[in-house]
């Protein structure tokens, strides 16, 4: 009796956080939805929208994310049907895909619905709120670097910052509603929240400053200064 409550242990342990015996068809997709504004995470704004509208369809059971943003697994209620039904939701929100073979796909398969390194349709919102955190990191980071501002008050800018795109990033938006908001909407709530607290004068200082470090590291990686950075 010992035993086999030993075996059904482990066989249940063996089945914990992967892919399901019991799921009749799992496609994984290799997905650009690596965040810009912080790289080592996938981004929750353009991966919520298409999560969610895959979750809509009737041939889809369950869709998510991996934490690095470079992989979305489709979890089918019945067969896989990727023209039909994924490429035209990806075409919709502008994200480029390729469907993985068995053996490349083995890897994700071992990983698949692991906590913390897979996030089910809205669970992306988590990974948005670590991007917010980084946002309000960085825009204080290289005016404290220049001695612009003292601790306090990049302490009360990050506060400001980070509780505003906590509330920001996690709304639905179309690829093209969030590029045009990282360019205007969000630039212009960061120099608001640093005017509160700095001046018009030191503002436009940081903003100046965290613009020329970006331009640095775009000679470096090719990324930090691209149309779709945040801030």
């Amino acid at each position: 009796m010992k035993r086999l409550l030993v075996v059904l242990l482990l066989t249940g342990a063996a089945f914990n956080g992967m892919a399901k015996p019991t799921d009749p068809a799992i496609t994984f997709y290799k997905t650009p939805l690596v965040c810009n504004a912080a790289p080592t995470i996938g981004c929750g704004s353009r991966a919520k929208p298409v999560l969610l509208a895959m979750e809509k369809s009737p041939a889809i059971k369950e869709a998510w994310l991996n934490r690095a943003g470079t992989m979305v697994a489709v979890v089918w209620k019945d067969k896989p049907e990727t023209l039909a039904v994924a490429k035209p939701i990806f075409q919709e929100n502008s994200v480029s895909f390729t469907a993985l073979n068995e053996a490349d796909a083995a890897p994700y398969r071992k990983t698949f619905r692991k906590a913390g390194l897979w996030y089910h349709s809205a669970e992306v919102d988590m990974l948005s709120r670590e991007e917010a955190t980084t946002i309000a990191n960085s825009a204080v980071k290289f005016a404290l670097e220049n001695k612009l501002i003292t601790q306090d008050e990049a302490a009360k800018i990050k506060t400001d910052a980070q509780a505003y795109f906590n509330k920001e990033l996690v709304k639905i938006r179309t690829n093209q509603q969030l590029n045009e908001d990282s360019q205007t909407k969000f630039k212009a709530a960061m120099y608001s929240i640093a005017e509160k607290y700095i001046g018009k004068a030191r503002a436009q200082k940081a903003m100046l400053l965290y613009q020329q470090n970006c331009e640095k590291e775009c000679k470096k990686t090719e990324d930090c200064c691209h149309k779709e950075k945040t801030i």
